[in-house]
């Protein structure tokens, strides 16, 4: 298993961000949503990670991309994930079920 990590634009919670990660703080859990663009917000992807620390806070410069605000790399390192999954339908982008997935790194098997 490697860090979860992704990128954010800097905003409010840019310095407890780099806060928890140079104090080596610890998360119980930590969830992640992505949801689908569009009016009803559509979650198609829920990443539930146990045992967490912010291992790496990156700032990032970025000129033009963005609109030009900066953004930042957050590293994720964590003991265990379970990850679910729900599919859509291509003729209306509703629900169309769910794939769940999971690892604990702890114990080296599978996590439901």
């Amino acid at each position: 298993m490697s860090d979860l990590f992704f990128r954010k634009t800097v905003d409010k919670s840019t310095p407890k961000l780099h806060e928890a990660c140079c104090s080596g703080k610890h998360f119980n859990e930590v969830t992640i949503a992505v949801n689908r663009a569009g009016a009803e917000k559509f979650k198609y992807l829920e990443i539930k990670l146990e045992e967490v620390i912010i291992s790496s806070v990156s700032l990032n410069g970025n000129g033009n991309v963005e609109g030009g605000f900066p953004t930042e790399t957050v590293r994720l390192n964590y003991g265990r994930m379970k990850m679910t999954y729900a599919q859509q339908k291509r003729a209306d982008g509703q629900g169309g079920g769910q794939v769940v997935g999971g690892w604990d790194g702890i114990a080296n098997k599978v996590y439901a």
